[in-house]
């Protein structure tokens, strides 16, 4: 339970038994040492959400980004002195109580890490957009273990290229872009596929253009990852995540980069512990694809059949399997091999 949440449920509580009221609602009120004080309040009749985050001073002409479920605007509260402005949110009826905790507990974090108060309104404004955004992509708050599954095996593959080849390969990723493949790099490609079955293992392909070779200007990989789930143990999805973040410290444009692709998967940050499936990696394996590795590719199919899926035996394709050595010398581009 977040802190944000842990301060409604004590303002309920404070509703049950009629205490710290102040007019129409019950509050709760937070000082940072940074000066930034938070007000978290609930309207006692209809039990709305609101919380405000105090401002060094008023903002001529903002504008905030908003979204369906919320309400935010400049206001002042003079129960806690009338001199202080603060950025008020009202969850609307529409919006889900555990939603609107979720970005007021992202907004508190960040205001909390805040040295002084003067950069609070542009702290704030960088927040409500990124969830504006992810609001407007249609995604569910929390990935489907499906989602997490692939997106865990995507990341996998970006560290080790993150070890190999450098930050750059941050921009080589384009897995949450609808490209046909999951990295580019240069002319030649690379489709990261997950299981979580048990030996013998299988991947699903999703489309008759994803193993066809002549759809690459250069060479095509097929990169296999094999993965036991548990709920109980293994690397969740926001370990991954803030791992590779630590390493892009260094390249504050690649962790922008990245932060934006993770947004377009339907990664969002603030609701780490809603994250509760974990991953161990069992095997790993490269293939080239070519000549006639197993797969099914347009000019198989008759006119009118697309979208194909199927499934892909990694049993089948042991002729075609090369190192990780090999698959990183290609794509760095420090020669060929076979």
């Amino acid at each position: 339970m977040s802190y944000t949440t842990e301060m409604y449920t004590s303002i309920k509580k404070d509703i049950q038994n009629r205490q710290n009221f102040s007019g129409h609602n019950a509050s709760r009120m937070l000082e940072y040492n940074n000066g930034i004080i938070m007000v978290f309040s609930i309207e006692t009749v209809l039990l709305r959400r609101e919380a405000y985050i105090s401002l060094a001073n008023f903002p001529e002409g903002i504008q905030f980004p908003k979204w369906r479920g919320v309400s935010i605007d400049i206001a002042q509260l003079p129960v806690y002195g009338s001199d202080r402005y603060y950025v008020r949110f009202v969850q609307l009826p529409e919006s889900e109580d555990y939603i609107f905790e979720i970005v007021v507990e992202d907004l508190r974090q960040a205001v909390a890490r805040l040295q002084s108060p003067e950069n609070g309104i542009n702290v704030i404004i960088d927040i409500l957009t990124k969830w504006k955004q992810f609001f407007q992509l249609e995604k569910k708050l929390v990935m489907t273990d499906e989602m997490q599954e692939g997106l865990y095996g995507e990341l996998t593959f970006l560290e080790k290229s993150l070890t190999s080849i450098g930050t750059s390969s941050v921009a080589n990723w384009v897995g949450g872009e609808k490209e046909t493949h999951d990295f580019y790099f240069g002319s030649n490609a690379v489709e990261v596929k997950t299981t979580s079955r048990r030996e013998p293992y299988s991947v699903q392909i999703t489309s008759e253009y994803q193993l066809d070779s002549k759809d690459v200007d250069g060479r095509l990989f097929l990169y296999a990852i094999a993965l036991r789930k548990s709920k109980q143990s293994g690397e969740r999805l926001p370990e991954i995540v803030s791992r590779i973040r630590d390493r892009l410290i260094g390249d504050f444009s690649m962790k922008m980069r990245f932060n934006d692709k993770l947004l377009q998967y339907g990664y969002i940050d603030g609701i780490e512990e809603l994250y509760l499936t974990g991953f161990h990696i069992r095997d790993t394996y490269a293939y080239e694809v070519k000549d006639k590795f197993p797969q099914i590719i347009r000019t198989m199919l008759r006119t009118g059949v697309s979208k194909v899926t199927y499934e892909l035996s990694l049993s089948q394709c042991t002729p075609y399997i090369c190192s990780e050595e090999q698959l990183i010398r290609v794509l760095r581009g420090d020669g060929v091999y076979g």
